[in-house]
C-alpha cells in the first residue's frame, strides 16, 4: 500500500509539472546536454565516445571526427568554454548553435591565443534518445525533417524488458521525486559490500538496451579534496524482477574510493532503485569512470553489458 501511495504522489507531481509547462524544457536540456557531451568527448581525445553519439554522413569513422576538428584548430584540451547560443526543436529533430571558446596551443600545450569557433549541430530523437546527425562549421542548419536518418537499434534477447516502457521523461521525474524513499533503501543494502561482481557465463547485452533503463548521474561540481557522487538509477519496466543486480566500474588512481561495486539485490517489477559511488578526487581535470559493467539475472538467465565512460569535471 505504501508503494501505491508513493507512486500516486509521484504521478500527481509529474502531472502538475507537465501542466505548468516545466516539462517543455526537458527536450531542450537533453539536446543541449548531448551537444556538450559530444564536445567534451572530442576535447578529451575520446573520439570513439563522440562517434557513438553520432549517426550520419559527416564522419565515417572516429578518426574523421578528430581530423575535422583539428582542421579548425580544435585539439585535445583546447576547448575552454561552450555557450549554446541558439536551440530549436520539434518532437523529432533539433538544431543547435554552440559558440566554443577554443585556445590555440603550442607544441608544449601552452596557450597562445583564444578564438570563438561556432559549431552547428542537427539532432534526431530516437529510441536511444537524442542522436547527433549533422555537424558543420559553416552555417546554421535548418529545422527540417526532410533528411531524417535511419537509426538502428540492436536487438538483444531481453528487448522485451524495455518494450512498452513508459516515457523516459516520466521515469526521470519519478526517479528524482522518490529520492528520499530510495536513499533509505540504499542504506539498507550497503551491508553487502563484501561481495564481488561476477560476469562469468553471462549473455552479452548491448549498451543501447542497458541505457534505456539505467542512468548514471555524476555530481555537477566536484572540487579537489571534496566528496563527489555518481548516482546509479535503475528502473525495472518489466513484469518480472531483476535479481542479483550489480554494477562495477574502473576508477582512476586520481580518486580515493572505498567500494567500486554496487549491489542492488532484487529490483521488483515496475520499481526503481538507486545506489551511489562516493569518492574523493585528488586532481583537477576530467575524471573518467571507465567500463561501467552491469550484471543481473532475469527469468533464470544471466546478462551482462558495459556502458560508456562516465565523465566527471573536477575543479
Amino acid at each position: 500500500m505504501r508503494h501505491l501511495n508513493l507512486f500516486l504522489v509521484l504521478f500527481i507531481l509529474f502531472l502538475s509539472t507537465y501542466v505548468s509547462g516545466c516539462s517543455s524544457q526537458e527536450p531542450s536540456e537533453a539536446v543541449n546536454e548531448t551537444v556538450k557531451q559530444f564536445l567534451e568527448a572530442v576535447n578529451t581525445d575520446n573520439c570513439n565516445v563522440a562517434y557513438n553519439m553520432y549517426e550520419g554522413k559527416d564522419f565515417l569513422a572516429p578518426a574523421s571526427i578528430e581530423l575535422s576538428f583539428k582542421n579548425k584548430d580544435f585539439s585535445a584540451g583546447s576547448l575552454k568554454n561552450v555557450v549554446i547560443s541558439s536551440e530549436e526543436h520539434t518532437d523529432v529533430v533539433a538544431v543547435v548553435t554552440a559558440q566554443c571558446t577554443v585556445a590555440k596551443l603550442d607544441d608544449g600545450d601552452n596557450e597562445i591565443e583564444r578564438k570563438i569557433l561556432p559549431i552547428y549541430f542537427k539532432l534526431q530523437n530516437s529510441e536511444l534518445g537524442w542522436i547527433i546527425t549533422r555537424v558543420t562549421f559553416t552555417a546554421p542548419l535548418e529545422l527540417s525533417e526532410d533528411d531524417l536518418v535511419t537509426i538502428e537499434v540492436q536487438e538483444t534477447p531481453v528487448d522485451s524488458i524495455t518494450e512498452n516502457s513508459v516515457p523516459l521523461t516520466i521515469f526521470s521525474v519519478m526517479l528524482f521525486g522518490s529520492g528520499i524513499y530510495l536513499d533509505r533503501k540504499e542504506k539498507q543494502k550497503r551491508k553487502k559490500n563484501g561481495k564481488t561482481v561476477d560476469i562469468s557465463n553471462a549473455t552479452p547485452m548491448a549498451k543501447e538496451s542497458l541505457a534505456q533503463f539505467i542512468r548514471m548521474v555524476p555530481s555537477q561540481q566536484v572540487a579537489v579534496g571534496g566528496k563527489g557522487i555518481i548516482d546509479v538509477w535503475v528502473k525495472n519496466f518489466s513484469q518480472q524482477p531483476y535479481e542479483n543486480f550489480a554494477v562495477k566500474a574502473k576508477f582512476p588512481n586520481t580518486v580515493d574510493i572505498k567500494d567500486i561495486s554496487l549491489f542492488f539485490g532484487t529490483i521488483p517489477a515496475g520499481q526503481a532503485a538507486k545506489q551511489s559511488w562516493t569518492f574523493v578526487a585528488k586532481a583537477q581535470g576530467w575524471l573518467g569512470v571507465e567500463e561501467p559493467t552491469i550484471v543481473f539475472e532475469y527469468l533464470g538467465a544471466k546478462y551482462a553489458g558495459t556502458l560508456d565512460t562516465v565523465w566527471v569535471p573536477v575543479q
